[in-house]
């Protein structure tokens, strides 16, 4: 158990679902006058993850990841610039 009280095999699935927030519709243009957490709510509700949504602990991790990421994510193609 880490200090967040996710165990390993769920710290990797928090950053599974990261990564997969990065790269879905919820970062595009459409949603960018959105906060990145009602985004983040929005992607977990969509794809009925309630149990992150009420895990504040488990929650912050996949916050912290999405914004540790964010730059790679932008260098890999997955989020396109503000002008575009």
């Amino acid at each position: 158990m880490t200090t967040t009280g996710v165990d390993e095999t769920g710290d990797r699935e928090l950053d599974t679902i990261a990564w997969q927030f990065l790269c879905s519709p919820f970062t595009k243009k459409d949603y960018w006058n959105w906060p990145l957490e009602r985004r983040l709510d929005a992607y977990l509700r969509h794809h009925d993850r309630e149990d992150i949504l009420n895990d504040g602990a488990a929650y912050a991790v996949v916050v912290e990841r999405v914004m540790a990421n964010l730059g790679r994510a932008r260098r890999d193609g997955a989020l396109a610039p503000p002008h575009a």
